[in-house]
């Protein structure tokens, strides 16, 4: 990513009174007299440049008008401020290190002023000028190098000098990002803090707010993020609160009333990582998805979609048919100008690589002009900086119609209004004139493949201050994300809620395939964790009661507790038991059952014994498309069957008794008679 540079209106300096420091001795001689205090030498001035004239024709005077302020603790006697101009021409290479240089040049003055003494605290106003014969250039049109100085610090800047119209202007496009930004708040299960985010990042005074108050003018393209289209619908019991819905409503009711079709591309949704998605098959997967919505929603406001946005800049041929996977039909580019090995030239507007990829180039170096505009203190360095980028860029091809992409990167953040001043500047500059998205996309589709892709080392190398920050989606992530959704859809198909908290969380997942997250990784992190421990049911939310069961009957009934640890209530919990072998049938399987939070079931079968032993019996806890949600328990269960065979044993040993009892009883008649007898017989022969 480019670095945001902001442009300064003031130079600090520290300055010492000369004029003192030659009195001093005079002062010691003339002791009756009070020698002057010293300024502190840590004191300091500061120039601040109010207003500049933007360009100046040969024959017209150009007026600078500023203010030195004294942030030391001594008074400054007399400061003398004075206009310098530099013989040198401002070319592309040196422009931002010219103006961002702070020390005075040599020169002579085209015109200075002496100050009234400024004392501690306060500021004094100026006002130089100088002729426009006196900056002239060669050329029809140019930017003259001036400094604003003390004898100690300096403001560096410039003032366009235009001569004559020998050339073709350059036509201007203000690409407008509309992108939300990295704020895990925003994607949170619900909550007062999550409103007040989204309230920062769409609400009517938001940085988003500002810049759709109007619909995008000729010379205006907006890159959308369609995610600030989608409008959450809030159920009585869900985590998303009115308020929330209410503020998204209301800017995707504004956007979709301003947005005009042809000045618009649809980014994929989320502003996805399309570089992260050429990465693994998970990533394509996600990304794709995430590509494919964006395309739907372009139909709908008939803009175009088919314009990739690689957050590292890489346009060779071989990624360019990697993003081709993932998006349908040919594919065209926005990329920097850096990505581009620039040959003999800057390349603009719509171009293709040598390998054919259509390409739209936005200007690196204008785009940084934008990232810097921190307030209404930086417009008027920022314009003086156009003027000089526009004519060095201009000088180049000066009879070639040409159009100039201007885009900030995804993670700046300029002051809306001071933006709009800045678009307002270029009917000052009369070699600059409004463009156009459309006539950009037809020269890129037209144009002849004549610039050479530079690989991502090559990138690095020409901006070493700012190297593309690493994706935050890596392909070990991607699949996890992308098992994390499946996991979120089998938790919500047996979620009482299920279809309205799906609703509230699936788009937090799909979030976290933006590129936004590229600067700011830890946010990416956090996220994760807080969506991984909300959306995938854990295998210990559901236990299942497992042991040893007596089953001592042919027929009878077998008894399992589920409990549900979760703090929501869950239904259509399909409970089956399965026998490790055929000693033991499960005649029906229970029907659903639902749980309360942190509540118990217990589930009853009717099973039938077909023989003794020990049966291991599997229970498991599934959704109704059969997706395991609990880990699996067993039951050992002791079988011992009855059966008809019992009742005729019983039978048998009862007749077994009867008979058993009757011979005895006969038996025991007969030896009691046979005794009587023998007494008898005994008696006779006495």
């Amino acid at each position: 990513m480019a670095a945001a540079r902001r442009r300064r209106l003031s130079a600090g300096t520290a300055s010492l009174l000369l004029a003192l420091l030659v009195l001093l001795p005079v002062a010691a001689a003339m002791p009756a007299v009070a020698a002057p205090e010293d300024p502190d030498a840590d004191g300091t001035t500061r120039l601040t440049i109010t207003s500049i004239t933007t360009v100046v024709d040969e024959d017209e005077r150009a007026r600078v008008v500023g203010r030195l302020s004294n942030t030391g603790d001594a008074t400054l006697e007399e400061p003398r401020v004075s206009l310098v101009p530099s013989p040198a021409r401002a070319g592309r290479a040196d422009i931002s290190t010219w103006s961002e240089g702070t020390e005075p040049v040599t020169g002579t003055a085209a015109d200075d002023a002496t100050l009234p003494d400024v004392p501690a605290g306060g500021s004094a106003p100026f006002a130089l000028e100088v002729d426009g014969e006196d900056l002239l250039l060669d050329g029809p049109a140019g930017a003259a190098r001036v400094s604003i100085q003390t004898d100690a610090h300096a403001v560096h800047t410039f003032i366009g000098v235009h001569r004559r119209k020998e050339y073709v202007p350059l036509r201007v496009v203000w690409g407008i990002p509309l992108l939300l930004p990295a704020d895990e708040r925003l994607w949170r299960t619900g909550g007062s803090e999550r409103t007040a985010a989204w309230q920062e990042a769409v609400g009517e005074d938001s940085r988003i707010g500002q810049l759709i108050e109007e619909p995008p003018a000729d010379d205006e393209a907006w890159l959308l993020d369609p995610s600030l289209l989608d409008v959450p619908k809030v159920a009585d019991d869900g985590r998303i609160e009115q308020a929330e819905r209410t503020i998204r409503r209301d800017r995707a009711a504004a956007l979709r009333e301003r947005v005009v079709g042809e000045r618009t591309l649809v980014l994929p949704g989320g502003d996805a990582d399309v570089d992260a998605g050429t990465r693994s098959a998970a990533g394509r997967d996600l990304v794709g998805r995430r590509v494919a919505e964006g395309v739907r929603v372009a139909e709908e406001l008939g803009a175009r979609s088919d314009v990739l946005w690689p957050a590292e800049g890489v346009v060779t041929d071989r990624r360019a048919r990697a993003l081709d996977r993932i998006h349908q039909g040919e594919t065209t580019l926005l990329t920097p100008s850096t990505s581009l090995d620039p040959e003999s030239f800057t390349p603009t507007g719509g171009a293709r690589t040598d390998g054919g990829t259509p390409l739209v180039v936005r200007d690196g170096p204008l785009s940084d002009i934008v990232e810097g505009l921190g307030g209404p203190e930086d417009l008027v360095l920022a314009r003086q900086q156009l003027v000089a980028e526009s004519a060095a860029l201009l000088s180049e091809r000066a009879g070639t119609e040409r159009t100039v992409l201007i885009v900030p990167d995804r993670d700046a953040s300029p002051d809306p209004a001071t933006w709009e001043q800045l678009r307002d500047s270029t009917e000052r500059i009369p070699w600059l004139a409004d463009g156009d998205l459309a006539s950009v996309l037809e020269d890129s589709a037209a144009a002849q493949p004549e610039f050479t892709p530079r690989d991502l080392g090559a990138i690095r190398r020409s901006i070493p201050h700012d190297p593309p920050a690493p994706a935050a989606l890596t392909p070990d992530r991607a699949k996890r994300l992308l098992v994390a959704q499946r996991e979120m859809f089998t938790f919500a198909s047996v979620r009482s809620d299920g279809p309205q908290w799906r609703r509230e969380v699936l788009p937090s997942l799909h979030q976290l395939t933006s590129t936004r997250w590229r600067q700011d990784q830890g946010a990416w992190v956090r996220q994760w964790v807080a969506l991984g421990d909300e959306v995938v049911l854990a295998q210990d939310d559901l236990e299942v009661s497992s042991g040893d069961v007596n089953f001592f009957a042919d027929t009878g009934r077998l008894q399992i507790t589920v409990v549900n640890t979760t703090d929501v209530e869950l239904s259509h919990l399909v409970v089956r038991l399965v026998p490790d072998n055929p000693s033991l049938r499960i005649d029906d399987q229970p029907e659903p059952v639902t749980i309360g939070p942190g509540g118990r079931q217990t589930v009853t079968v009717q099973a039938t014994a077909l023989a003794a032993g020990q049966v291991p019996v599997h229970v498991s806890v599934a959704t109704p498309g059969g997706e395991q949600l609990a880990v699996p328990a067993t039951l050992r269960v002791r079988v011992r069957p009855t059966g008809d065979s019992i009742y005729w044993v019983i039978g048998g040993a009862a007749v077994l008794l009867v008979l058993a009892g009757t011979w005895r009883t006969v038996r025991g008649g007969r030896r009691a008679d046979g005794a009587a007898d023998d007494t008898r017989d005994d008696e006779g022969h006495a």
